[in-house]
């Protein structure tokens, strides 16, 4: 590399695209895994008994939004510190967070015991044959909570210390356990009730390896656990409004799943959340990215603010150049994709849902970026406000759109709200920073490509859909090359090429 690019590369920007491939192969291999397991596990269970499963994985994957938000507080906390050397504060706040989290968590799991029943026989449309199965299953995964839920704080302090090798390796051992057991247990029995025991039990296991990793990154967390009272008000002072997102965002995330298993049936939801398990795993990479930017916003935001804004716009860049091949390429293939992967009737039902949903993940993808960045720089008030507004706007369209449309409704109404929430997050991440926000004139050669993508998707021909789809490439690329990268970009990408040309 010259001298010159490695002038224009700060040492923090390689550091972040490490830990980032890190996050990308942490979150990818489990992918693959769920992209070879699932039709196994929705022939074997059938479409209602897998859309209760997509539910627990819902539970045993992402409860730990009852964190109250302090995981991710814990991590800019724990950054600040490090970063003006207080070491020995980190310790008081790592086990005051925990026993908070703890507490909450517990009090939920309590409260969703006694309503259980109500949940099961009553709010989902679960048929009268597995309603006492889904119940026995449903009880393990409330107990889980707690588990779930001090395992978000404990990754934080790991984030902040920059350890995503350990992370990942951890995640990479609980995304593939995810569909490996369901699979295994299969081959004994179908009860839901051992299926979830066993990813239980393998979210405890994962709870101890966090925590002695955590150990071993600082070793005064074993030997000083103290709990200090007055640091509540201070760690709730950054993580409340976290709290508010950490409960909304959730809720915004899988109210869609849970109203079609409520207004319509637990099979419908296997329709609609299949192709939502496709498209929602390309947000591993902007969740790689932010993972890693985190920190960094926080860390580094007060020491230069221009130069931590061009690191968001440029990642909101990178992730919309990145990924717009990606999901052209899932929309215009879509119904050809589910074939493939669970057969023709399942496609019939499902690939208009996979085009909707792709489109929507897009923008959800870019939104990312300004999220992390707005709550790094320690504003998540206007996060949380913008969360709270939209809420029951977003919960009522789509409570409206399933009664009238059903599953495809659903998918309409998330795509549009992914396209609100990330021009509002751009919008705000801009203005906090007193950053004029201008939508460039080079947008503009950008807005025809999602009416061309859904074009080429009716066609019928499958050699005439390849040929549309390279053409449509080629064009993307020039249109990228020619508008969208600045010179430190091409610098980049020719000192990378160069020297494969040259081997060649």
């Amino acid at each position: 590399m010259s001298d010159k690019l490695k002038n224009n590369i700060p040492i923090r920007l390689r550091i972040i695209a490490f830990n980032s491939l890190y996050n990308i192969f942490g979150y990818g291999i489990p992918l693959l895994f769920a992209l070879i397991f699932i039709p196994t596990i929705l022939n074997k269970l059938g479409t209602d008994k897998f859309g209760v499963l997509n539910l627990a994985w819902i539970v045993i994957g992402y409860f730990g939004f009852f964190d109250l938000g302090i995981g991710r507080a814990l991590t800019k906390i724990v950054s600040e510190k490090i970063g003006k050397n207080q070491l020995t504060e980190i310790t008081s706040f790592f086990w005051t967070s925990l026993f908070i989290m703890f507490l909450f968590s517990s009090f939920i799991t309590v409260c969703l015991y006694f309503f259980s029943e109500k949940l099961v026989f009553s709010f989902f449309k679960i048929p009268a044959e597995i309603q006492q199965e889904t119940l026995r299953a449903f009880y393990l995964l409330i107990l889980s909570i707690p588990i779930v839920t001090t395992t978000a704080g404990i990754r934080g302090l790991l984030e902040a210390y920059q350890r995503f090798d350990i992370i990942n390796v951890i995640r990479i051992i609980l995304g593939v356990s995810s569909f490996l057991i369901p699979v295994l247990v299969l081959i004994f029995t179908s009860d839901l009730f051992w299926i979830i025991l066993f990813l239980v039990l393998v979210r405890i296991v994962i709870w101890f390896m966090y925590l002695i990793s955590a150990f071993r990154v600082n070793k005064d967390l074993l030997q000083s656990i103290s709990l200090k009272f007055n640091l509540i008000k201070p760690i709730f002072r950054l993580s409340s409004w976290m709290t508010v997102s950490n409960i909304t965002v959730p809720v915004i995330v899988y109210i869609d799943r849970l109203l079609i298993a409520s207004v319509i049936s637990s099979a419908a939801v296997a329709y609609y959340a299949t192709p939502y398990e496709i498209t929602t795993k390309l947000l591993i990479i902007p969740s790689a990215l932010t993972s890693v930017l985190f920190p960094a916003f926080a860390a580094n935001y007060f020491k230069d603010k221009m130069a931590t804004i061009k690191l968001s716009d440029k990642a909101i860049k990178y992730v919309g150049l990145i990924l717009s091949p990606i999901i052209a390429l899932i929309i215009i293939f879509s119904f050809e994709l589910l074939q493939i992967w669970i057969g023709t009737e399942f496609a019939q039902q499902s690939y208009l849902i996979l085009e909707l949903l792709s489109f929507g993940i897009l923008f959800n993808s870019i939104a990312y970026i300004p999220f992390s960045f707005i709550e790094g720089i320690g504003r998540p008030d206007v996060t949380a406000k913008l969360q709270l507004i939209e809420l029951p706007v977003y919960v009522a369209l789509m409570w409206l759109a399933i009664k009238i449309s059903g599953i495809y409704g659903a998918a309409l109404v998330y795509m549009l709200r992914m396209i609100l929430d990330c021009f509002l997050m751009i919008y705000f991440s801009k203005k906090i920073v007193n950053v004029k926000f201008n939508l460039d004139k080079k947008f503009s050669y950008l807005i025809f490509i999602p009416i061309v993508i859904a074009a080429i998707s009716f066609v019928q021909l499958f050699i005439l859909k390849i040929f549309l789809f390279l053409i449509l490439m080629i064009l993307f690329a020039f249109i990228s090359w020619k508008y969208f990268l600045d010179e430190e970009d091409v610098l980049i990408i020719k000192t990378k090429i160069r020297p494969l040309i040259n081997k060649v």
